[in-house]
């Protein structure tokens, strides 16, 4: 899936683009999927490889398991995520069946999959990431560039900006940050906060329902370019999203590479990458994920419940501590996030060919 402004579309498109800047052949099976928007705009070195059929003898492939049976390569390899500690079983049971590696993103994700059933020997893992010649305002283990205009010093500007980036859906906590911020800052003109979802909610029956919004709380819904979005986090003083279950975290790591400090859910796959070193993480309780995420209706998943009086007291810590927080930034060494590498990387698997037995 490419053509949707969701991750599974994004992580898609920025792997592909590596794959062909990294000097590999590639071609591309297209899929339709949630959200998807015949007229979103590829990249030319996408765009030019859609060949819509299985060309050579690999394919490589992030989507549902379900529709595995359609490759028809010699050698096949998938990419899952998962946001909650119970995978669907019939999920592993397609992916033992048919792939020779399955790509996950963390180790919480290995867990996940190999308690729902997955053979160990056929993972592997590897990180997903951000492009950092467009979120990218450091160089490895440099801090920022000395070409790099931060923003001004909040007391230097009028307002005071939190931001978040989420699906408009219940499992990313939007209504705990709501809650949370009319608690910690209601009728502040100078503390705002700023909620960009990639469409207005209503499309999934896992949307939230948006209340009426406070002067200081401003919803954006419109279809931005990845270079909007990296105008809109370094716009931003800090980002904050109290997602009940995340598989990896794409948006955190967004935020780390523009510069921003983060507050996140102390639990999930941003856990992975995310510490009390470069963020604040919010207390949490384990809840059961049955009604707000996908394909747990009726099993056992748990997620996270965020604490709304913890997340009042770390937003209230990053306004008034903010260089503090902000200075966590300037050391981070996110390479190994940079999806050229991630690339090479799966790329060296599967040249090993994986760990599959007939």
């Amino acid at each position: 899936m490419l053509r949707s402004p969701v991750s599974w579309a994004k992580i898609g498109r920025e792997l592909i683009s590596a794959f062909v800047n990294n000097g590999d052949k590639v071609h591309v099976f297209e899929r339709r999927g949630f959200s998807y928007n015949a007229g979103f705009k590829l990249p030319l070195e996408i765009e030019n490889i859609i060949a819509n059929e299985f060309i050579g003898d690999k394919t490589l492939t992030f989507e549902y398991p379900g529709n595995y049976k359609y490759i028809r390569s010699k050698q096949k390899f998938g990419m899952l995520v998962y946001e909650t500690t119970a995978a669907p079983k019939a999920w592993a049971d397609k992916a033992n069946e048919t792939l020779d590696i399955l790509f996950l993103p963390n180790e919480l994700n290995r867990k996940i999959f190999i308690d729902a059933g997955v053979k160990p020997e056929i993972i592997r893992i590897v990180p997903h990431g951000f492009n950092p010649e467009v979120f990218g305002c450091r160089v490895s283990g440099m801090g920022f560039r000395k070409d790099e205009t931060r923003n001004p010093k909040p007391e230097t500007r009028n307002c005071f900006t939190y931001l978040t980036v989420a699906m408009p859906q219940r499992r990313k906590g939007i209504d705990v940050l709501l809650a949370a911020f009319e608690k910690a800052f209601a009728g502040k003109k100078d503390i705002e906060l700023v909620i960009k979802f990639p469409y207005a909610p209503g499309r999934s029956k896992y949307d939230l329902r948006m209340p009426g919004l406070p002067e200081n709380v401003r919803l954006i819904t419109a279809e931005y370019t990845e270079e909007q979005m990296a105008d809109l986090y370094r716009a931003a003083d800090a980002f904050v999203l109290p997602s009940r279950a995340e598989g990896f975290g794409l948006v955190y790591l967004e935020a780390l590479a523009c510069g921003i400090p983060v507050i996140a859910t102390g639990w999930g796959g941003q856990t992975e990458f995310l510490n009390d070193k470069n963020s604040l993480l919010i207390d949490y309780k384990p809840a059961p994920a049955s009604g707000i995420q996908y394909d747990n209706e009726t099993g056992g998943g748990l997620m996270a419940e965020p604490s709304v009086d913890d997340l009042v007291d770390k937003m209230r810590h990053m306004y008034n501590s903010y260089e503090k927080e902000a200075a966590k930034m300037e050391k981070l060494d996110l390479s190994k996030f940079h999806w050229r590498n991630i690339a090479n990387q799966m790329k060296g698997f599967m040249a090993e060919g994986g760990g599959k037995k007939d």
